[in-house]
This record gives C-alpha cells, sequence and structure tokens, in this order.
C-alpha cells in the first residue's frame, strides 16, 4: 500500500474525533490503492463486557476522496474485534483483500440506531457521527439490545451471486402461512416458471410433496398467470424452522455452514436432499428453494414464510456415477456427495423476493375501501388509460376496461401506450399493459362500447361492478345511466377535461338510481365558454384528408387531472356520501407560478 499524502478535510474530519473519549486513533489515514479507498485505525472502549468482541475493540473506518461526500464505513479488525454476525451487521464471514479487516459493516443508518439525528455533511460532523454511532452499536450489542420488540424484522445478510442475471419471485402473506401450518409435507419438487430473461426472473407456480400432490399452489394474476414455458422448471424445496443462521445471525456461506445452520434445527439437509434431488437427474441447474417462517417485528409472532433460492450445482445423471457403481440411485448419489454437493460447496445464494400484494403497496396504496371494489372503466382513450394507471398502480387490480377504439400515431403524444401498440385495439393493449404493473392485477377487457336497448338493457352487465368510472366525455352514456334500471346501488363517477385540459369535471353519485341534470348545470357555463375560445385554439388535426379537429392538452395536464380525480374518487367513497358531487377544477397560475388545479365551483345534491 503506498502512502500518498492525506486530504486536509479527512485531517480535519479525524481531528473531530478527539472529542471522544471512548475512541483512541491507533493509526494515521492510509490509503489502499487496490480499493481506491482511505482508511483509520481505530479503538473503541465501552463499559460493557461481552464475549462477542473485547471491551476494548479495534476497528477501520474507511472513506473515499470526495469526503464528506462519498461512503463511509466501519468494518471489524481482524485481530481484535467482533468475529461473529450480529444483528444490523453485513455478512462478517469474509475478509478485505488487504487482510486488516472483516466485510462484516455495521448498520449505522438512522433506522436501525436509538437516538436518531439526521446525518450531517459536513467535513467536522460526518465521521464524528458515523464513529459516535458505531459507540451506540457495540454498547448496544454487549447489552443484547441491538433489536427491540415491535422493531421491523430483518433478515440474515445472505451473499448474493448472479445480482444482475437472475431473481427469484414468490408471494407470501399471513393468510398463505396458516395454509403451510396446515400441511404436512416439509419439503418437496416446486414448479416454476419464467417471465424474463435479462435478469432471468423465475416465479413459482405450485409446490408439490414428493409424490405430487399440490401442497400450496401460488395466486398470480393475469400476466403471470400465463405459461411462458411449457414444461415447467422444477426446483426441490424445503421448509425449515427458522432462519438459517450460524454464528447468532450469519447466512451460510457453503453447503457445510448449512449443514450445521439445518443440524441446529434437527433438521438432516443431506438427508432431505437425497430425497428430492432424484427429480432433477436431468444434467441441468436447478435452483434450491429453502423457506422459513419470519414474524414482521422482532419478537413478534411469525406470519409469513420467506423463500431464500439458491443454484444447486448439476447433480449427477446418465453415466455420471461414482466409480464403481452402478447408474442407479445409489451410484448417483454417492457422486453427488464426493465430487458435487461437497461441504465445501460455496452456496450460490440469488436476490428473492415476496411479491406478494401486501409487500408491493407499503410503498403507497389506496383505501381498502376502493381497492376491494370491482371496477367498471369506460373508455381507454388517454384520460381513461392514465386514470386507469393511477389506479392500477395504487392497488386497484379488480378492473375491466370497455372501448373499441384503435391506438393511432397522434396518441403517443399524450397516451400511456406506445409506438409498439399502434393500429391495436387500445382496451387491449392498455389490458396487458396495466397487468404487467402488478403481478397481481387481473385488468379483464370488454371489446365495446356501452349500448342500451329499446328495453333498457345494456350490453355490458353494470351490476357485475361497484363502482363505474365514465371517462369517455361523451354525454349518451351518462344517458344510458339514467335509463338502467340497476338492481343493487353502484358508486358512478363521470371524469372529462375541458379544453386543453384546463378544466376538469367530475360528478360522483351512489345508488340504484341516477340523474346528471345537476351536473350538466353546474358544467355547461365552462362548456359555452370554451366553444367560444375554439376559434382562438389551432386545433391538432386528427389524420389528413376530410379531416375532424382533436381536442389539445399536454400528457402532464392529462396526468395531472387523472391524478385529482382518483383522490377525488377516492375521498368520496371514503366518506360515504349520500348526496351527489359534482365539482369543476381550474388549472391556474398567479404571478407567472403555476398553482395546479384549483376547486372553482361545487354542487352537492340529495
Amino acid at each position: 500500500m503506498e502512502r500518498i499524502q492525506i486530504p486536509e478535510k479527512l485531517k480535519q474530519a479525524r481531528r473531530a474525533l478527539d472529542s471522544l473519549s471512548q475512541v483512541k486513533i491507533l493509526d494515521d489515514w492510509k490509503f489502499d490503492n487496490e480499493l481506491k479507498i482511505w482508511f483509520l485505525h481505530l479503538g473503541i472502549s465501552i463499559k460493557y463486557e461481552t464475549s462477542y468482541f473485547p471491551q476494548l475493540s479495534q476497528w477501520y473506518v474507511i472513506a473515499e476522496d470526495e469526503y464528506p461526500k462519498g461512503k463511509i464505513k466501519l468494518y471489524p479488525d481482524v485481530e481484535n474485534s467482533i468475529n461473529v454476525t450480529l444483528y444490523h451487521q453485513s455478512n462478517n464471514s469474509k475478509l478485505e483483500k488487504n487482510g486488516l479487516w472483516r466485510k462484516g459493516a455495521l448498520c449505522l443508518e438512522r433506522n436501525t440506531i436509538s437516538g436518531f439525528r439526521e446525518e450531517p455533511y459536513s467535513v467536522d460532523e460526518r465521521l464524528l457521527y458515523h464513529v459516535s454511532r458505531a459507540i451506540i452499536w457495540l454498547e448496544s450489542a454487549a447489552q443484547n439490545k441491538l433489536v427491540l420488540d415491535n422493531e421491523l424484522f430483518e433478515l440474515p445478510d445472505f451473499s448474493l451471486a448472479y445480482v444482475s442475471e437472475i431473481q427469484f419471485a414468490f408471494s407470501e402473506n399471513c393468510v398463505t402461512y396458516m395454509q403451510w401450518q396446515s400441511t404436512n409435507s416439509r419439503y418437496g419438487i416446486a414448479e416454476l416458471d419464467v417471465y424474463k430473461s435479462k435478469p432471468f426472473v423465475y416465479y413459482v407456480k405450485c409446490f408439490k410433496s414428493l409424490n405430487g400432490d399440490i401442497e400450496h399452489r401460488t395466486q398470480w394474476g393475469n400476466f403471470l398467470s400465463k405459461t411462458n414455458i411449457s414444461t415447467p422448471i422444477k426446483a426441490p424445496w424445503i421448509l425449515l424452522k427458522y432462519p438459517p443462521v450460524i454464528n447468532e445471525w450469519q447466512a451460510p456461506e457453503t453447503l457445510s455452514e448449512l449443514i450445521d445452520a439445518c443440524n441446529n434445527q434437527d433438521i438432516d439437509i443431506m438427508n432431505v436432499l437425497e430425497k428430492v434431488v432424484p427429480k432433477i437427474r436431468d444434467g441441468k441447474h436447478h435452483l434450491l428453494l429453502l423457506g422459513f417462517p419470519i414474524p414482521r417485528v422482532f419478537g413478534g409472532e411469525t406470519e409469513s414464510i420467506f423463500w431464500m433460492a439458491m443454484y444447486l450445482p448439476v447433480v449427477s445423471y446418465g453415466e455420471k456415477t461414482a466409480k464403481g457403481f452402478r447408474t442407479n440411485h445409489k451410484g448417483w448419489w454417492f457422486r453427488d456427495k464426493r465430487e458435487v454437493l461437497t461441504r465445501k460447496m460455496k452456496l450460490e445464494w440469488l436476490i428473492s423476493e415476496n411479491w406478494n400484494q401486501q409487500e408491493i403497496s407499503q410503498r403507497g396504496k389506496l383505501n381498502d375501501l376502493l381497492v376491494r371494489k370491482k371496477v367498471l372503466l369506460l373508455g381507454a382513450g388517454c384520460v381513461g388509460a392514465s386514470v386507469a394507471e393511477v389506479l392500477v398502480r395504487a392497488g386497484v387490480y379488480d378492473l375491466t376496461i370497455a372501448d373499441s377504439d384503435k391506438f393511432e400515431i397522434g396518441n403517443l403524444s399524450r397516451h400511456v401506450l406506445n409506438i409498439g401498440n399502434i393500429g391495436e385495439s387500445k382496451e387491449q393493449s392498455l389490458s396487458n399493459y396495466l397487468n404487467s404493473l402488478n403481478p397481481h392485477a387481473n385488468i379483464e377487457v370488454r371489446k365495446d362500447i356501452l349500448t342500451i336497448d329499446e328495453e333498457y338493457k345494456t350490453n355490458i352487465d353494470l351490476d357485475k361492478y361497484d363502482i363505474i368510472i365514465d371517462c369517455t366525455g361523451e354525454n349518451n352514456i351518462l344517458d344510458i345511466f339514467e335509463k338502467v334500471i340497476f338492481t343493487k346501488s353502484h358508486i358512478i363517477a363521470s371524469v372529462s377535461v375541458g379544453l386543453g385540459a384546463k378544466h376538469l369535471y367530475i360528478t360522483l353519485m351512489s345508488g340504484n338510481s341516477f340523474s346528471f341534470d345537476s351536473f350538466h348545470k353546474l358544467i355547461s357555463p365552462y362548456i359555452q365558454k370554451e366553444r367560444e375560445l375554439i376559434d382562438d385554439y389551432n386545433l391538432p388535426r386528427n389524420g389528413i384528408g376530410c379531416w375532424h379537429p382533436t381536442f389539445p392538452g399536454r400528457s402532464d395536464d392529462i396526468w395531472l387531472a387523472a391524478s385529482t380525480a382518483v383522490k377525488v374518487i377516492e375521498n368520496y367513497i371514503v366518506l360515504k356520501p349520500e348526496k351527489t358531487l359534482s365539482i369543476v377544477y381550474e388549472q391556474k397560475e398567479k404571478n407567472g407560478i403555476f398553482e395546479g388545479y384549483i376547486l372553482v365551483e361545487k354542487k352537492e345534491d340529495r
């Protein structure tokens, strides 16, 4: 390691550590030419005794040239520090190339250490902040207080392989956990499918016992329910009692460590593998799925199964048997143990994610009162498509789209579809797109527009739906709603935009009979003003030849209108009003600053 001149910023940061009485500088900043990082050797003393590390432990803090920006991490010294892996710590089993520290960096982020304070980014404060929090981490570890009851559960740090090439997806929640509790099998063969090649994403369709009985079938939406590979991909599965760990909270790195982790649970994994690998003797690589129950929070009841996938080497098959053995189970298994599934075999863990609806929606979803409804959307144009996308991304998965229009080149300026959809039916292409947004979406289509006959019967069974959203902007659709004899209560919403999407018109009503007279009276003055302004617009043509105009409106205007409409619909459903609500929004600017859609008029009727 070549010593070069220490940047003044790092010297200044080091001097700030003098304020910490528990910290001793053991060696000044040095530069690792291969890792391209600076490192500082520290001693940290705590008043508590623990078997995990000495009271005066040694650490390396690393920083990058751009300090106070860039990465800062604290790693345990190889000789005089922690050699197990604890909670809120990276896998501590490996050594850095320089042989000075282990790779078990402490997790010092704001959500893992008590006494939250926003991380500072000044020269004097940032290094001091990390080292101060390391002291808190060590004292908490010595008192067995690294995690507290009701703190969100974290998996151990599995060393991942093929990060950008292969992933595995499953769907588990508290309901499927109860289903697993009622099954007797604890190992078998899962059937997988794959829906893309870069990265190659496996997802599980069902889990079977060794005799072929289905123990658990995964429920996916339309996009993943279809079969992409005609012959299912087989993967052995084993259900453990709890996460496989050694050395406190360290994920296994080798088969030997996995055997030890399973032995701690009274599970002989080699005995189980001997029973399941005969199902995959085909000369191909296969996944091995290891499931284990986990709680939502530390100290809580287990409520879900998490599946970690690993890549198995190709097991013995055909003429590949142990020397002197026949081509039978005994010969193959002997070779597996001696040459394939050896104790030194490195485990190739894959990115494994729970794609359950509850997990996906944690980052933001609509109110459950709306999510649980069966929705019919009339109109797959730019407004309807944008409303549909907002709904599906926010958790509305039971949605039917009705339209009969074709997607044209002119639609590209403001529709969610793309150039590959030109010439296709809007509703089917939109359905395909929406189903691809979430693995649990069940978006269906009706390749038709809503009509009504002389006996007041509609071509679409409206009573199948809880919520009907009209985004056609056509008055005749509202006329149909007034004529229909509904047999149950519905919520009907009409969403449309005016010229240039400068106005947004929404009406909402609940019941089994509907009148839109009040809505028409409310918006008529605005519509009339827009008609008077049409001559001031250079209206875009819809095609060449005997052309007719189409209304102008940019994509940002449409998205703004759609997002506003969804919020209005959600609030209406949550409040459960008995009144009909008709409202008008208008885009506002003040002193050249855009203020958004402003509510300019509303009317409520019984």
